[in-house]
């Protein structure tokens, strides 16, 4: 059976090991009783390079950015046809 990390509000972290047909969602805390969300943690990297682990646990939350730094194309010309591919008929 494998291990599931959930975080009480109360008490933080905890791990319990429950049947992978079990719901993983939520959990009860086995300290205070409340529910806990499950916390999505990578694996085996306690013995890792640190820059390595890093990454792995840098890349398990998605990165937030507003809409004022997307790249919005202003320009309203429209891009000039290339004849790269000449096997292909002009329309």
């Amino acid at each position: 059976m494998p291990n599931y990390t959930y975080n009480c509000v109360q008490c933080h972290e905890f791990t319990i090991k429950q049947s992978i047909h079990d719901n993983h969602d939520i959990a009860t805390c086995p300290t205070c009783g409340n529910t806990a969300k499950r916390v999505f943690t990578s694996f085996q990297t306690y013995n890792m390079n640190p820059k390595v682990k890093k990454r792995i646990e840098s890349g398990q939350q998605p990165r937030l950015i507003s809409g004022d730094k997307l790249k919005v194309n202003t320009s309203s010309t429209p891009r000039s046809q290339t004849n790269a591919r000449p096997w292909m008929a002009g329309h």
